[in-house]
């Protein structure tokens, strides 16, 4: 015999199904993912694995519609819209009444006992936990925000024959001026938007945070963009400094691909104050 599931984690607005001998330990590894499960709000069924096996493969397919917006975290696959749970419910009473070897669903997860270590220990591991989880993001918000970027300068690569641009380094800054093409380019606004959105760098570590501005955006009336994008740093030796300094490296060596100012560029684009 096993469990089928259906958690409800209301920080996230999802439900997450699927099956385990144990709920409690299961919910336990979701929590990192996902955040607080609603034991009350939530369902399970004790089948045997075969019953349990067939209503976990139909709900994933008919609730594909329903899928949540996510592709990591623990199970992403099997997570879907609350708005999934009535059509997932449905099914599993209708399953139930002709079933004999299903006896019903039952709402509300019992709660887990808990073992009672000292306060001050399981504090600790909760807080490192959510460190840990706080760097993991980090670092996928760091690789986001140079993915942006980086296809920005793709994209200029491609076609500098008609966007005007201009650029130049010094020790410390790269100064980059574009100037905005016509409505037609709402590919290049879009990614300016983008980069408006990220350019505050929030890095974790175990240890610590640091947080710095990657670059600055201003623009004038006449549609004049100004990318200003710092090099260096006074602490190298940080963790987070290195691995900015890295991905900052790679933009470098792929802005280094462009020259200075693009064909498009027939008359020189002013330098923003």
């Amino acid at each position: 015999m096993t469990n089928l599931y259906i958690l409800l984690f209301p920080q996230k607005g999802i439900i997450k199904v699927g099956k385990a001998n144990d709920i409690a330990n299961r919910i336990a590894a979701l929590r990192l993912s996902w955040g607080r499960v609603d034991y009350d709000a939530s369902y399970y069924v004790l089948a045997s694995e075969d019953v349990v096996f067939k209503i976990e493969s139909w709900l994933k397919f008919s609730l594909s519609k329903y899928a949540a917006p996510f592709r990591e975290g623990d199970g992403w696959t099997e997570v879907f819209t609350v708005n999934a749970l009535e059509i997932a419910l449905r099914y599993i009473d209708l399953y139930c009444s002709s079933a004999a070897e299903v006896l019903e669903i039952r709402r509300g997860i019992p709660l887990p006992l808990i073992k009672s270590p000292t306060p001050r220990r399981c504090n600790k591991y909760a807080k490192l936990a959510r460190k840990a989880n706080s760097v993991t993001q980090s670092v996928l918000q760091i690789s986001e925000t140079f993915s942006w970027l980086n296809r920005l300068l793709i994209i200029l690569l491609r076609r500098q024959a008609s966007i005007a641009y201009s650029y130049n380094i010094d020790e410390r800054f790269v100064y980059f001026r574009l100037s905005m093409p016509d409505k037609s380019w709402c590919q290049i606004k879009s990614l300016i938007s983008a980069l408006h959105r990220y350019r505050s760098i929030r890095v974790e570590t175990i240890d610590g945070c640091m947080q710095r501005n990657l670059y600055l955006i201003s623009n004038s009336c006449d549609n004049v963009i100004k990318l200003e994008i710092e090099l260096t740093s006074s602490n190298d030796e940080n963790p987070g400094e290195k691995l900015l300094s890295y991905m900052l490296h790679e933009s470098l060596v792929l802005l280094k691909k462009l020259p200075p100012r693009s064909a498009a560029a027939t008359s020189p684009i002013p330098i923003l104050d």
